[in-house]
């Protein structure tokens, strides 16, 4: 059995492990409302993030990491950067599927799986956490943007109503 398939044939006891991880981060009470309360206008986030990540686990198994699978992994990394967490918090479940999937390999006892296979598995998933930090920073840089854009807009209309601002006029020389 190829590593794909039986990625494929487990998804139903690896996918909820996998979401636990992902919530892990997350205080206790929001924790549990996130992780159960799945409907989309209760629970946007919690939505977001276990639909997107069921999408990317379904993209995974593929050789190459697709276009879709990206865009899940910025769609929950856009949500994990507003919500402040660590880079390490933030992108950890992803490592985190590695040893899920080991340890399901290994409790099956005779999978099919190789090493090698696992290993390359493994690898992937290095390279997809590596992407995944990218990806998270550029959010999180893309915030800090917008909150020195928005002070500077602040201070701009404070210093404007206090009069501490005035036009400059064109000075045109003639020579």
């Amino acid at each position: 059995m190829s590593l794909e398939s039986f990625l494929i044939e487990r998804k139903g006891s690896i996918l909820p492990l996998w979401r636990d991880s992902l919530f892990d981060v997350y205080p206790p009470g929001s924790h549990g409302f996130l992780k159960n309360k799945k409907e989309r206008f209760a629970n946007p986030v919690g939505y977001t993030l276990s639909t997107e990540l069921e999408r990317l686990f379904g993209e995974i198994a593929k050789e190459d990491l697709t276009s879709e699978a990206r865009s899940s992994l910025e769609s929950i990394l856009k949500i994990r950067a507003v919500q402040d967490l660590k880079p390490s918090e933030a992108v950890r479940f992803i490592l985190d599927l590695k040893g899920i999937v080991r340890n399901e390999v290994n409790s099956k006892g005779s999978s099919g799986i190789s090493s090698e296979e696992l290993r390359e598995f493994e690898l992937k998933m290095d390279k997809i956490c590596l992407e995944a930090f990218d990806i998270y920073n550029r959010c999180k840089q893309k915030i800090y943007e917008l909150r020195v854009n928005e002070v500077k807009r602040q201070v701009s209309r404070l210093m404007e109503r206090a009069n501490l601002i005035c036009e400059i006029p064109d000075v045109i020389e003639d020579h």
